[in-house]
């Protein structure tokens, strides 16, 4: 038995030394990299090594990388597990001055993830694939190697494989051909135009971002949006269209978007771009594109505590204000009680009386009690100052109640969490964004506010805002906002509120796969329309046609002339009535004193 074995080891060997000693055609390599760096001079070498690397031929690139290039490596191996390893642009290696060598036998060595990791947003860097001599350069073997590259996103590539040199293009489809050394440029240039390229999307109600309209002539189904023009004109832009993966599902007005799903498919690979706009990707499921928009977003809560227009007579004035003028009359008859002149020959309790209303009637502004004939200068100073506070008082007070009948009063609303929780107001919000509103929300508050939250779908909470369903609040974004409070743009009384009871300043751009090879270019396209103001343009339009296809309505809830009735005057019958009660009382009391005199 042991005679087997040793026989098995004799014959392996060669082989084994066969594929690690000279696997590689490194002179080949040292050639091409000679050559680029005649053109364009880098100065970080990443090199990404399979586990069939033959360790010798490595050192000898790295030497003469390090003395006759003049450029530092940084070896990157399977030793240590993907998820842990740090993208390079942690070391400030960026695409312009780097050159990336990847050594590998198959498609299916764990050195991909690596490289997948270590090029984190690095994608633009070129890349050198380094194929061992005896593997196979078949058409499919080549091609399985072009689809694992464009899995991972890499389009700056070239692969070496004994004497030959391949490249690839993905636009419109997968496609490699063959370069020589004299080729220039070696690697495949950026390019703008994707030639028919196919970006396969669903799309779906996100108002107002993405929505359906009938075009009344041919009443063929038109989607509109200022995500979707933007998305759009993007493709138009680069030659590439769009091929919207669900035609037949039907598009009610009071459906949404579920974010959630389109999420889960960009994290399975099942979709490398959703054409709706989002506020929030993860990393590790996903990129995003430069912001369409940066908003607020905060709680849109019912305008509600509409105070009864009999308060309006005490509202113009504050309670310290009201306090100052109490003590104001108090103060006035106490001086007008010494200085008035005609009272001398009055008992105290009738001069007491006489002050106190003359002091009301300069107040307010109206004639007082008595007639004064040739007044002391000392009465005219008095007089002549209570005058212009009289008036300026009485002024103010007029036309600041004015104004409050020209609209409604509204009390103390909903602005912060405290207040939200303080009057239990329910909030409706959609279920998988329960925890990303708690993130925000105070620790201290985060177990009271969570009792508050109603977790509904999308369309629901759609629907609910739509109908102005009072009951609830609802967290959106200002540019929703924006859109919806156009609807109550000529409403006597607004229905809803946007609120300072916010939950951060999300960005609003394309969720997209990690990497998405879309997006440098969208990320400038979107720059140049946000300069042009397209986007401001497409946010007015949108509303038209989305209340002429019955998305949204224009509320005219005016309430026209009322005439004052009993129910306005209420304070005033309270103070006639308080007034009645007080000269009774006094009657009575004087009756009374005056039979005990007898």
């Amino acid at each position: 038995m042991r005679g087997v074995l040793v026989f098995l080891l004799v014959i392996s060997t060669p082989v084994q030394l066969q594929l690690i000693r000279g696997g590689h055609n490194i002179t080949f390599v040292k050639s091409v990299l000679t050559i680029i760096g005649r053109r364009e001079h880098w100065k970080n070498t990443p090199i990404f090594t399979g586990h069939n690397t033959n360790a010798d031929e490595l050192n000898s690139l790295i030497f003469w990388l390090q003395h006759a290039m003049e450029v530092t490596c940084h070896t990157v191996d399977t030793s240590r597990a993907a998820h842990m390893e740090y993208p390079l642009g942690h070391y400030n290696i960026n695409s312009d001055n780097s050159v990336s060598l990847l050594f590998c036998f198959s498609t299916q060595e764990l050195i991909w993830f690596n490289l997948d990791m270590g090029l984190r947003r690095l994608r633009r860097m070129r890349l050198i694939v380094v194929l061992p001599v005896k593997r196979s350069a078949s058409y499919k073997a080549m091609m399985s190697l072009f689809k694992r590259l464009w899995h991972f996103q890499f389009l700056n590539v070239v692969v070496l494989h004994k004497n030959q040199i391949y490249s690839y293009t993905p636009y419109p489809a997968i496609r490699f051909y063959k370069l020589d050394l004299s080729s220039d440029p070696l690697f495949p240039p950026l390019t703008l135009d994707f030639q028919g390229y196919v970006v396969s999307t669903p799309v779906e109600n996100d108002l107002p971002r993405v929505f359906f309209v009938r075009d009344q002539k041919t009443g063929n189904m038109l989607t509109r949006g200022f995500g979707y023009r933007t998305f759009v004109e993007y493709l138009v832009r680069h030659n590439a269209s769009l091929h919207v993966s669900n035609p037949h599902q039907d598009h009610a007005t009071n459906s949404s978007v579920n974010m959630g799903r389109m999420m889960q498919q960009i994290w399975d690979g099942k979709l490398e771009i959703s054409l709706h706009p989002y506020v929030d990707v993860p990393e590790k499921m996903g990129d995003h594109s430069y912001p369409l928009l940066v908003a607020t977003n905060c709680l849109i809560v019912p305008v509600r505590n509409e105070i009864s227009r009999h308060m309006y007579l005490l509202l113009p004035l504050d309670q310290w204000s009201w306090v100052i003028l109490l003590a104001s009359v108090i103060y006035i008859s106490g001086v007008l009680y010494w200085i008035q002149p005609g009272l001398q020959h009055r008992s105290w309790d009738q001069r007491i009386g006489f002050s106190i209303l003359e002091s009301i009637s300069w107040i307010i502004y109206i004639c007082g009690p008595l007639r004064v004939y040739r007044p002391s200068l000392r009465y005219f100073m008095v007089s002549f100052q209570l005058t212009i506070l009289g008036f300026v008082v009485t002024s103010l007070y007029s036309i600041q109640l004015a104004s409050f009948f020209t609209t409604l009063v509204v009390g103390e609303e909903v602005d912060s969490m405290e207040q939200l929780i303080q009057q239990q107001q329910k909030v409706l919000v959609k279920h998988y964004e329960i925890s990303t509103l708690l993130r925000h929300v105070e620790p201290h508050l985060v177990n009271e506010t969570a009792r508050l939250l109603v977790g509904v779908n999308a369309s629901e909470q759609v629907s609910a805002l739509l109908a102005f369903n009072r009951s609830y609040a609802y967290p959106f974004t200002l540019e929703r906002w924006e859109f919806f409070s156009l609807q109550q743009q000529y409403a006597f009384k607004p229905i809803f509120r946007f609120s300072s009871a916010c939950l951060g300043s999300p960005i609003i751009g394309y969720p997209m796969r990690r990497d998405c090879h879309l997006q440098w270019s969208l990320n400038i396209f979107i720059m140049r329309i946000q300069a042009a103001g397209l986007l401001q343009h497409w946010f007015v339009s949108d509303f038209n046609d989305a209340l002429r296809a019955g998305y949204v309505r224009l509320l005219d809830n005016e309430l026209g002339f009322h005439s004052l009735d009993i129910d306005y005057l209420r304070l005033g019958w309270s103070v006639l009535g308080s007034g009645w009660l007080l000269s009774a009382m006094i009657f009575l009391g004087e009756l009374w004193r005056f039979y005990h005199r007898l």
